[in-house]
């Protein structure tokens, strides 16, 4: 039987997330993050929508602290 997969499951096969799901994951403000966004290379613009590289995103938390 199959099951419908969480919103946190869901997340983790993403490869891009939005700047929602982004602040949603950090605790950040929208303002923060699109700042950070615009400071580093881990945004991606498809159309008018700004999505997050996840891995890229990741990799500079890890960078931070």
């Amino acid at each position: 039987m199959l099951r419908k997969k969480t919103q946190s499951e869901a997340n983790n096969d993403k490869i891009l997330i939005s700047v929602k799901e982004a602040c949603e994951l950090t605790g950040l403000s929208e303002k923060t993050m699109r700042s950070l966004m615009n400071e580093n290379c881990f945004m991606v613009r498809i159309g008018r929508r700004t999505l997050i590289d996840k891995k890229k995103f990741q990799k500079w938390i890890d960078r931070q602290s």
